[in-house]
């Protein structure tokens, strides 16, 4: 019968027996009832296999059940449940969103701690609280997706006066008054991912139970908070109107639960080395669709509890040691008496305690007396020595305690039962009237000489009045030594049994971009951007999924799905930024978060690799210049310069050209020896050049026959004309767009920037020439070798290190300060032969030109406008070939004969070889005149008279 039944029948009880029997009413109530931890009610023998009625309500718990009548539990102490499913829509495009209403449990609770969404603890972005709506934190790789959070969720603790849920209130479904007052719940939003969710989710909380009210020393009434102490947790229980039974305060002796609830917390240890416990906590969810009754005695039996009725009230009595409040002697007992051993119903060898185990995930669990290694007990507590005891029966009892969550508190329970079942005397005895005093839990002493009983212990189970005004007692023994905590051992790591989950992957280990040239059978040259996949450490991998896009567009395009880990993505551009993803798919379908790179693509803008085994052979006046083809699939050509110096600084900025190109495939060229440094790069088909020139030195002494005619040097003055250039420190650089005068604001309020390069940023010309003061005249028409020196550098005012953007080693220029290549400078050319009519400027390119007037110029580019040219030297030498002329068989006449070169010399310093042929004895020649266009010659005999003779002659000279 419930418990407001049987209320009824004590109260029944107490009227009828105080009538009858003419005594106090509360001595009757106290004879009547009272309900005990121990005595449990009858039941079915449990089957040796399959599930009990606790497994199957501890499973119910944590299942998520849709229903509008279903029972709510009330959770005291911590749980995990699931819940019941009140409300469930979807919204938004495509039905992408679901909105949950779960309920949990009776309110208001203390907290909900954590939430588990398909068995999987959700990491939220902060605390979770009362009314208060909160996301997954991103660092929660089973709900945080796509950069964003799939679950929202809004918990509500259950107060009477709760609004309603903002969360689902954005439905229109879901009004301002439903509140589920007095109930906990949880609002969820689930964003519909495939590769997350299956179906509906599952939803578990775990939740800190209901707010009790509990009492200070003084017996005053605390504000309600979170307790575990099963005295308070039963307190509420009898008080509550809800879902308890109601009994009002007047009814509950305050002081029996407050030092009931002292007992609770008495801390033990657990094991050796481990922080103290209290002896008793509840940790249970009561099942409203039981019987009060039920209920309490599930709360009773946690904590060894006794709830008699004494004197009108309701007591809480907790078994545990004690002294004996009276004695009882062979005078005080009338009649005789019936002393029993426990039988084999009731006595056990063996106790197996059921209990609820937070750390297998909240399923039942089963701990037992003697432990199944009993050789640290001694002999006495051994299981094989309490069964040989038995006459060889295996005497087991199954225990079920739905409000413990601790195995050695579960333990401990087993041990105290099992000493119980077998050191428990059971003594009935009649005594007389004056022993009323006694209260079912009493401790009571008994003397008996009969029985050999000196002050023997023994507790109060149950009392009954006769009609000859004598008390029945029905003690059984008891011993302090069974409530003495005996210290467990430690239970030993279970290693957790980790099945794969099918609903998580994971990810690649990584994601390597590079790109490089590709070229056709017909020649075309093409970019490919090349994906390498580090392999997922996931077992479970069917095949990888690679997307690209241009990192401006939206929208990824899905490439290829293949379990192969290296992919090429054909015909991307320049200079163009990719952004790459991949991820891991197994044959559900399930996706991996995804792995993604960046990229900018260099292949046809990467420069082309540096010459190598550049070499030089001197052959008369030419050097021939050979090396190993550039294995890059754009290269174009080949540029050759050349430096006067010869002590190995020559480099690329202050060299000149020799050759602008040598065309691939060609490995090898002549050209003019020199003695100083040729230096060699190769060019792509966008005119990048290698990043470091190959150079060679070439000190051969036998490069001869080189006359200087003159030189001209610009530096440092550059006393010529300046178009779009400027003149800074006795070097030449590329002018400002903007004048000082047109800049805002103050000059000192101006820190970032250098004096020299404005306000503004990337404000030079973009090209500007110095051409040289005066136009070089040698004099005639001749064919003369030019060379040249230009030493230069460069300079970027805007480029402060700490201001640069994008990665270091995406910067062009090398770190030691090569001239960037978005400037640079170099020397142009144009002839003249009149001084009126030159030719175009043209590179100035070493080598002979023909003509008597040189005009020069040194032309300054920037590409990006921030960088300058800075030319600190620049000169030309001019120097002519040795000639020679010669001439044979020649008649010079009697008299002077003038010989005329058909290409006259810039020098008449030049030599004349003549041989005459059939000279007389005594006959000689005089050279009497000698310009740059020829000589006179007159030959003459002995008496130095002009003859005619054959002659031949050789001129040498410049």
């Amino acid at each position: 019968m419930g418990f407001g039944g049987f209320g009824g029948f004590v109260r029944a009880v107490v009227s009828i027996g105080a009538r009858a029997l003419n005594i106090n009413p509360v001595v009757a109530l106290v004879a009547a009832v009272a309900i005990s931890w121990i005595f449990r009610p009858k039941k079915p023998e449990q089957p040796d296999f399959g599930k009990t009625d606790f497994d199957n309500f501890e499973q119910g718990l944590l299942v998520n059940k849709q229903s509008n009548d279903s029972n709510i539990p009330v959770i005291y102490g911590e749980r995990l449940v699931g819940g019941t499913r009140v409300f469930v829509q979807t919204s938004g495009t495509d039905n992408v969103y679901l909105y949950v209403c779960l309920v949990l449990c009776e309110g208001e609770i203390n907290d909900i701690t954590e939430i588990r969404i398909d068995d999987k603890a959700v990491t939220w972005a902060s605390d979770l609280s009362d009314n208060s709506a909160v996301e997954v934190n991103s660092s929660d790789s089973n709900f945080y997706k796509d950069s964003e959070s799939l679950i929202r969720v809004e918990p509500h603790y259950g107060t009477d006066g709760q609004s309603a849920s903002s969360l689902l209130s954005t439905l229109s479904s879901w009004g301002s008054n439903h509140k589920l007052s007095g109930l906990a719940y949880l609002a969820v939003r689930f964003k519909w991912n495939q590769d997350v969710f299956a179906g509906v989710p599952k939803i578990q909380a775990k939740v800190q139970g209901k707010k009790v009210v509990t009492l200070a020393s003084n017996l005053s009434e605390q504000t309600a908070s979170f307790s575990s102490n099963p005295a308070f947790c039963l307190l509420d229980y009898l008080r509550d109107t809800r879902y308890g039974k109601g009994i009002a305060t007047s009814e509950i002796d305050l002081q029996s639960f407050y030092d009931a609830s002292q007992v609770a917390v008495t801390q033990v240890t657990p094991y050796s080395g481990a922080s103290d416990i209290n002896i008793f906590d509840t940790n249970t969810a009561i099942d409203t669709s039981s019987s009060i009754i039920d209920n309490v005695r599930e709360l009773l039996k946690g904590c060894r509890g006794y709830l008699p009725y004494t004197a009108g009230k309701y007591q809480l009595i907790i078994e545990t040691t004690g002294s004996a409040s009276i004695t009882l002697t062979e005078d005080d007992i009338i009649g005789g008496y019936n002393l029993s051993s426990p039988d084999k119903n009731s006595k056990y060898n063996r106790v197996i305690c059921s209990f609820v185990n937070p750390d297998r995930n909240y399923q039942i669990d089963e701990t037992q007396f003697p432990p199944i290694d009993d050789s640290g007990l001694s002999s006495a507590d051994r299981h094989a020595t309490m069964k040989t005891a038995d006459g060889g029966f295996l005497l087991e009892g199954r225990f079920d305690f739905k409000t413990i969550t601790s195995k050695y508190q579960a333990e401990e329970m087993a041990e105290i039962i099992l000493r119980r079942s077998r050191e428990a005397l059971g003594l009935s005895i009649n005594v007389a009237f004056n022993s009323y005093d006694l209260a079912i839990g009493d401790i009571v002493n008994i003397t008996h000489s009969s029985l050999g009983f000196s002050a023997k212990p023994f507790r109060v189970l149950s009392m009954s009045f006769n009609e000859d005004f004598s008390v029945g007692l029905n003690l059984v023994e008891h011993q302090d030594s069974h409530y003495t905590w005996a210290t467990k051992a430690q239970v030993t790591s279970t290693p957790s049994t980790t099945l794969p989950n099918p609903y998580v992957i994971q990810p690649p280990a990584s994601v390597t971009l590079d790109d490089e040239l590709i070229e056709y059978n017909d020649g075309t040259v093409i970019v490919a951007l090349n994906v390498a996949i580090g392999a997922s450490p996931d077992s479970f991998v069917d095949y990888y999924q690679v997307e690209y896009k241009l990192s401006t567009d939206s929208d990824f395009i899905i490439y290829a799905q293949g379990s192969g880990l290296n992919h090429r993505v054909l015909n991307v551009i320049d200079q163009k930024i990719y952004d790459v993803r991949v991820k891991a798919v197994n044959s559900f379908g399930v996706s991996s978060t995804y792995v993604t790179a960046q990229r900018t693509i260099i292949g046809a803008i990467e420069p082309p690799q540096d010459v190598t085994d550049f070499a030089c052979n001197i052959l008369g006046q030419e050097a021939h210049l050979g090396w190993t083809q550039v294995p890059d699939l754009d290269l174009a050509f080949y540029q050759i310069r050349y430096s006067t110096l010869t002590d190995g600084t020559g480099d690329w900025a202050n060299s000149v050209s020799l050759v602008e190109k040598v065309s691939r495939p060609a490995t090898s060229i002549n050209v003019p020896a020199r003695v100083g440094t040729y230096l060699i790069k190769a060019v792509d088909k966008l005119g990048n050049f290698s990043s470091n020139a190959t150079a060679i030195v070439s000190n051969v002494t036998g490069i001869q026959n080189f006359n200087a005619i003159t030189s001209v040097s610009e530096h440092p003055t550059f006393a010529g004309t300046l178009t779009d250039t400027a003149i800074v420190d006795d070097t030449l650089r590329l002018d400002s767009s903007e004048l000082f005068d047109s800049a805002s604001g103050n000059f000192d309020a101006e820190t970032t920037r250098f004096f020299d390069s404005g306000v503004a940023n990337a404000d030079f010309k973009s090209s500007g020439n110095y051409l040289f003061a005066n136009v070089v005249d040698i004099g005639a028409k001749h064919t003369v070798r030019l060379t040249a020196t230009l030493k230069q550098t460069s300079d970027d005012p805007d480029d402060l290190f700490d201001n640069r953007l994008g990665l270091f080693d995406s910067q062009n220029s090398n770190f030691d300060g090569d001239t960037p290549a978005n400037s640079n400078a170099h020397i142009e050319i144009a002839t003249s032969d009149d001084n009126s009519t030159f030719t175009d400027f043209q590179n100035f390119v070493i080598g002979n030109y023909t003509a008597r007037f040189f005009k020069f110029r040194v032309v300054l580019t920037s590409t990006d406008l921030a960088s300058t040219p800075v030319v600190q030297e620049v000169s030309i030498a001019i120097d002519m070939e040795d000639r020679i002329f010669s001439g044979n068989d020649i008649i010079s006449g009697a008299g002077t004969k003038t010989v005329t070169f058909t290409n006259p010399y810039k020098s008449d310093n030049y030599a004349v070889g003549i041989t005459g042929q059939g000279m007389a004895t005594g006959d000689f020649f005089l050279v009497e005149t000698k310009t740059v266009n020829g000589f006179e010659v007159t030959f003459k005999n002995s008496s130095g008279t002009a003859v005619s003779r054959t002659f031949d002659f050789i001129a040498k000279g410049f």
